[in-house]
């Protein structure tokens, strides 16, 4: 088991369950460390800390920021979550959210399923639209389900019918990875790399230089383990943080307490919090490495 679990998102962006249920989850599983990591908001982060009193159990403040390069998502640790710069960019960032999840829910209904925008809205609860909502709003109409055929979860449905190359699937303007690294560091926190396999997926070479990159402008950090991460993934992760003397993390990317299915690889969605595979691999020291780089960087 898994003390501690760096990347949970919650209902302030696509997660299924609040912030206060994620927190007492977490103590009913004994993960004493989590970060509320929302996909471009930290409006999730209050509700955690203020349920963590008397649990036991410590939260970072955190986000996660998608971004123009490849699709990539960079994580920030303990922000200041109140920093108006940030508060600024992420408020653009909504808007384009919900412009472009406005138009794919036109695309979804010139393709024939039943849906509207305030079928959209009853399931994005919190700060952010994303893609999971239109998924669920899809499927939960009995209409549809002539259309779905054999589709019926949310990631199922997402891969047949608003992936990054399906004609319904909106793509919005991102900030770029520099800039991205910049506005964390900008409020206080420290940037890692989220889940970078799955972007250079049999691509060893690519994903060095990309890191090397943002080593360049700024990342401290190279999320090692994760339900996305093959053994090889960590392997080679591993040696690059040491090569490049990077702070490792470890996150479960969790959204939803269910079921999961796992491939020939041993790769899933995360089940429950602090669900990520370290094959053997040590996840010693890093808490305080961690702590350190919060630390020195709120002190710049």
């Amino acid at each position: 088991m898994n003390a501690f679990d760096l990347q949970i998102q919650s209902t302030a962006s696509d997660g299924k369950h609040t912030p206060a249920e994620i927190v007492r989850m977490a103590a009913e599983r004994r993960v004493m460390t989590i970060a509320i990591t929302d996909h471009d908001t930290v409006a999730g982060v209050a509700e955690a800390i203020i349920a963590s009193s008397g649990l036991g159990v410590r939260v970072i403040p955190g986000i996660e920021m998608s971004v123009e390069e490849h699709g990539l998502h960079i994580l920030g640790y303990g922000i200041d979550c109140a920093n108006e710069k940030l508060h600024g960019v992420l408020e653009e960032s909504k808007q384009g959210r919900i412009a472009g999840a406005q138009q794919m829910v036109e695309n979804l209904r010139h393709s024939g399923f039943a849906v509207t925008w305030d079928d959209v809205r009853k399931q994005a609860t919190g700060a952010v639209v994303a893609r999971p909502h239109l998924a669920r709003a899809v499927l939960a109409h009995p209409e549809n389900k002539a259309k779905l055929g054999g589709v019926s979860t949310v990631h199922d449905f997402i891969e047949a019918f608003l992936a990054d190359d399906s004609p319904n699937y909106v793509r919005r303007p991102h900030i770029s990875a520099h800039d991205a690294i910049e506005l964390i560091r900008h409020a206080g926190g420290v940037a890692v790399w989220s889940h970078p396999a799955i972007h250079f997926r049999n691509d060893p070479d690519g994903l060095e230089q990309m890191l090397q990159k943002l080593i360049e402008w700024g990342i401290k950090g190279v999320e090692v383990f994760n339900p996305s991460h093959t053994e090889d993934d960590v392997e080679y992760l591993e040696g690059l943080v040491t090569t490049y003397h990077l702070l490792r993390t470890a996150g479960s990317d969790f959204h939803e307490a269910r079921p999961s299915v796992r491939d020939s690889q041993g790769l899933h969605a995360a089940e429950f919090i602090g669900d990520y595979e370290t094959y053997g691999f040590s996840t010693e020291g890093i808490l305080e490495r961690l702590d350190e780089a919060m630390t020195e960087e709120k002190e710049m």
